[in-house]
């Protein structure tokens, strides 16, 4: 009977998972073979301070790397400058973030317990809800997301070929497939499955800061990984300058570190708002506004309904004023909004889906459409904004 266990808890992982048919199966072959030899089961993996990931999607190279580390989190940055937190359970979507384009600042609560997924074996199962709220989306949101290692394969990517741990999880409303290699203590492949797409995130280069992993092989049939081989480096080497003479969140860190801090939760929440400073520097250096960030994160803003609430002013560009979890609390929003500023009485209701990514869901931006330009759209922000009202101007719209 214990032999059969695995099976019968792959079934039970992929009945958990098909909730959503328009997504691909769980299973599917994405490219990898099945290895002859096995890994080991795989504790979850350790991160340190100075660990850095160097990772390619829809060909644009991305540095990620470990700010700090305490028993319960782990604070990341990129070469975006964006901050975010995790646990090291690596399937989880972030616990707290430091800014979005449309959502602002934002965090999120794991409600379950999804370090069961560890050690690593075929056939476990795990299922957590998550529950978050954003500065711009206040009514918050609660998901539900089901994960299952499915096997292990031979996975090559930029970085090397490993073998890895495959683990499938389910979203709202697409599949994430995480191919996680002990040697490198992180996934080497993520490929995000729409159901009418694919995008995949692959490794290019790691650091990691010390040698934990000096005697796991890369794959099982290989000889350990050498310190200093093509793989995986070490130690960490210095983070590379970010836009010439403006410091970079991960060097502006070393310096912080030296101050003393409180908890871990204080010293992380201390970090993210210095580092949302140097943030603002870099974003006024590259001459960068909310809309280019959103054009940059990929955020849509095409239209997808209107609802018309007057007709005394008209105009291709509109203002976005808040994000919601669905068309209906979109709706109750701007009857809200409306009663609190009068001045939307002649502006026509627009709305847009939008999907944040990092397994947050799918969200409606809602806008008020009626200004003839940016300026217009900008000089209406302004009271707005004065009290307390998110307000940024968009468009044109078509």
């Amino acid at each position: 009977m214990a032999q059969r266990r695995p099976l019968l808890l792959l079934a039970i992982a992929t009945a958990l998972l098909s909730g959503c048919s328009s997504v691909g199966s769980i299973g599917d072959s994405l490219g990898g073979s099945t290895p002859e030899d096995r890994l080991a089961p795989a504790p979850a993996p350790i991160y340190a301070a100075g660990d850095t990931f160097v990772y390619t999607e829809n060909g644009q190279p991305t540095r990620e790397q470990v700010v700090s580390v305490a028993p319960d989190r782990v604070v990341w940055t990129n070469d975006s400058g964006l901050i975010w937190t995790k646990d090291a359970a690596l399937v989880t979507p972030q616990l707290r973030w430091s800014s979005h384009p449309e959502l602002g600042r934002g965090q999120q609560t794991i409600i379950g317990s999804p370090e069961q997924l560890f050690p690593l074996q075929e056939g476990n199962v795990i299922a957590y809800s998550v529950r978050g709220s954003a500065e711009n989306a206040p009514a918050g949101w609660q998901e539900e997301h089901r994960c299952a290692v499915t096997g292990q394969e031979d996975v090559q990517v930029p970085a090397g070929t490993y073998t890895t741990f495959r683990i499938d999880c389910q979203r709202k409303d697409f599949l994430d497939s995480y191919f996680y290699s002990p040697v490198v203590q992180n996934y080497v492949l993520r490929v995000r499955d729409f159901g009418t797409g694919q995008s995949r995130k692959e490794l290019l280069s790691v650091t990691l800061a010390n040698d934990r992993t000096r005697e796991l092989p890369a794959t099982v049939a290989a000889t350990p990984n050498p310190v200093d081989g093509p793989t995986v480096q070490q130690p960490v080497t210095p983070p590379v300058a970010v836009m010439g003479a403006a410091p970079t969140p991960a060097m502006a860190t070393d310096s912080m570190a030296k101050e003393p801090m409180g908890t871990e939760a204080e010293r992380a929440d201390a970090l993210i708002s210095r580092l949302e400073d140097v943030v603002s520097r870099l974003e006024k250096v590259a001459g960068l506004d909310a809309g280019g960030a959103a054009a940059a994160a990929g955020g849509s803003t095409a239209p997808r309904t209107a609802a018309a609430s007057g007709g005394g002013s008209s105009g291709p560009w509109a203002v976005h004023l808040a994000s919601y979890r669905s068309q209906r609390s979109a709706q109750t929003g701007w009857t809200v909004l409306q009663r609190r500023f009068p001045a939307l009485g002649d502006k026509k209701m627009v709305t847009s889906e939008f999907d944040p990514g990092n397994g947050r869901g799918t969200y409606v931006r809602l806008m008020a459409q009626g200004f003839p330009n940016r300026d217009a759209a900008i000089r209406f922000c302004a009271p707005l904004k004065g009290k307390g009202q998110f307000c940024d101007a968009r468009g044109p719209l078509p």
